[in-house]
């Protein structure tokens, strides 16, 4: 399981199985240009899959900050891409796929409208008032609220000119 390089000890890469390094190889065959869909999305699942939280939450150090921040957002670029593949086959998939990106990242007013964009394609129109709901609540635990185009671009969505609208952005 280690091998010695002359003047240090290291891990054996071929014969240790460690989560963060399948996590970024999945990732990196994943952004391979030449990956078919199939690949791509397989790889993706398997990135978001193995990422199963705050990189070492249990120690408090300044210098985790920056690597914990870099894998929360590739985690969070995987989903979307996840969710770019999937909500032309599977709407309510690409949905499931948002909720977690919420739950990651719940000031995020930009899956709030993609959450709420993908409501109400799937014909959930009372739940768009409940998202934006959700997302005022969330602000407000900052002392913040929607941006005002966001706030416009909820109105509009909920109105019914979810088409009109949704070209625009």
């Amino acid at each position: 399981m280690t091998e010695y390089t002359g003047t240090h000890y290291a891990l054996a890469c071929d014969e240790v199985a460690v989560d963060l390094w399948e996590f970024e190889r999945a990732l990196r065959t994943a952004r391979e240009a030449g990956s078919s869909e199939g690949a791509r999305e397989e790889n993706l699942r398997r990135a978001t899959g193995l990422y199963v939280g705050e990189f070492a939450a249990e120690l408090a150090a300044e210098w985790l900050e920056a690597p914990r921040e870099a894998l929360r957002r590739d985690y969070l670029d995987a989903v979307s891409a996840l969710v770019q593949l999937r909500s032309g086959v599977d709407p309510r998939e690409a949905l499931d796929l948002l909720e977690q990106a919420r739950e990651l990242d719940p000031y995020n007013e930009a899956i709030y409208r993609d959450i709420a964009r993908m409501q109400a394609r799937l014909g959930f129109t009372d739940a768009v008032s409940r998202t934006f709901d959700l997302l005022r609540r969330a602000l407000a635990e900052l002392g913040e609220s929607p941006s005002r185009s966001t706030t416009d671009w909820y109105e509009t969505l909920k109105s019914g000119r979810f088409e009109e609208r949704r070209h625009e952005e």
